[in-house]
């Protein structure tokens, strides 16, 4: 079968080469490699196929490692958060407007949940 288009493996891979030397400093500026994974939420596995700049990580996956470092995910790949701010803002864009959207949406949503928690409880079908 012919791959899909867009998904072959010879794509410039700048961003993952990017991602696995910043993994790799991370790690080593934080002495002790299981606490590091742990700290980042990702397995050993992960860890080497991800420094091998062989990992295709999803957006959720750097930006769980990125929180679970205590970084953001522009510092996870390398980059200052005031010139990542200062780019965005020549293009019209307020990341800090994007992060209170999200974290509303999130709150809506943990909200929704919560509900269909209770609507599905035994105590609330009962007469």
């Amino acid at each position: 079968m012919a791959p899909k288009p867009g998904r072959t493996r010879t794509v410039d891979k700048t961003l993952a080469a990017l991602l696995a030397i910043r993994i790799e400093q991370l790690a080593q500026e934080h002495g002790d490699l299981a606490s590091f994974l742990k700290k980042a939420g990702i397995a050993a596995g992960t860890y080497y196929i991800l420094i091998r700049g062989d990992g295709n990580p999803t957006l959720d996956t750097i930006e769980m490692i990125a929180k679970g470092l205590g970084i953001s995910v522009w510092e996870l790949i390398g980059l200052d958060d005031t010139l990542v701010k200062y780019a965005l803002a020549t293009k019209s864009i307020d990341l800090e407007a994007i992060k209170a959207s999200n974290k509303a949406r999130a709150e809506a949503m943990g909200q929704i949940d919560a509900q269909r928690v209770v609507s599905k409880s035994p105590e609330a079908t009962e007469p």
